[in-house]
């Protein structure tokens, strides 16, 4: 597998509106069941989101964002970068605890 943090760069945000963002909510949360995605988030500036995947090419990745909804309504485009991590916390529920 190869992983991508993937930055998403708000462009629209008069085009968001509740039926969007639960479609937007269900496509993340139907990839996080998958185990593609680690972690996703909002951009605390709130110019767009942030997250975590793994998949077999960027090719995938790529596959995954044509049909986004916040892509395919005009909302957001990413920006994605590949990396190759070499060191791991072995507690991560801890390093995300409050």
């Amino acid at each position: 597998m190869t992983y991508f943090i993937i930055e998403g760069i708000l462009k629209n945000s008069n085009s968001i509106d509740e039926s969007t963002m639960k479609e937007h909510m269900d496509y993340t949360q139907k990839a996080m069941d998958e185990g593609l995605i680690l972690m996703s988030g909002i951009k605390t500036n709130m110019s767009g989101g942030v997250f975590i995947m793994k998949e077999e090419s960027i090719e995938k990745v790529y596959e995954y964002l044509v049909s986004e909804p916040c892509k395919l309504s005009g909302i957001q485009d990413y920006n994605v970068i590949e990396f190759s991590p070499h060191y791991f916390n072995q507690s991560p529920s801890e390093w995300f605890g409050s």
